[in-house]
């Protein structure tokens, strides 16, 4: 006994679907943007070759998973990427880069919105 075309082109969809759909989700949230207010910055090092910020999040749970950055104006603009998920990353983070913008004067961290921000370099 066969089945029929639409039952078979069913099962397929619905099967990608329960494949895919887990992975765009946890994809998006290994990938998300953090508000600065859930981090911790307890060290930011700026010299005319390198810059450093170490840190770590405010809560248990949150995972460090990368950065974006942007220049404009002799100021620097951190987002910092991280997770709610247990998967990879860790919860203090380092973020180390030449300094190839010259004179820095200020470091912000931005958040996904565009009011959230903060400075954390010079002394805020």
């Amino acid at each position: 006994m066969s089945m029929r075309p639409n039952m078979k082109f069913s099962i397929i969809i619905s099967a990608v679907i329960i494949v895919v759909v887990p992975i765009i989700i946890g994809f998006y949230m290994l990938n998300k943007v953090v508000d600065p207010d859930e981090t911790m910055v307890t060290r930011t090092e700026v010299s005319p070759e390198l810059i450093t910020i170490t840190g770590g999040f405010a809560d248990n749970i949150s995972r460090y998973h990368g950065y974006y950055l942007s220049h404009h104006n002799n100021s620097l603009f951190i987002q910092i990427k991280g997770s709610k998920l247990p998967i990879g990353g860790s919860k203090d983070f380092t973020i180390s880069f030449s300094n190839t913008y010259g004179s820095v004067d200020e470091i912000y961290l931005l958040g996904p919105g565009s009011n959230s921000k903060k400075k954390i370099w010079p002394n805020p």
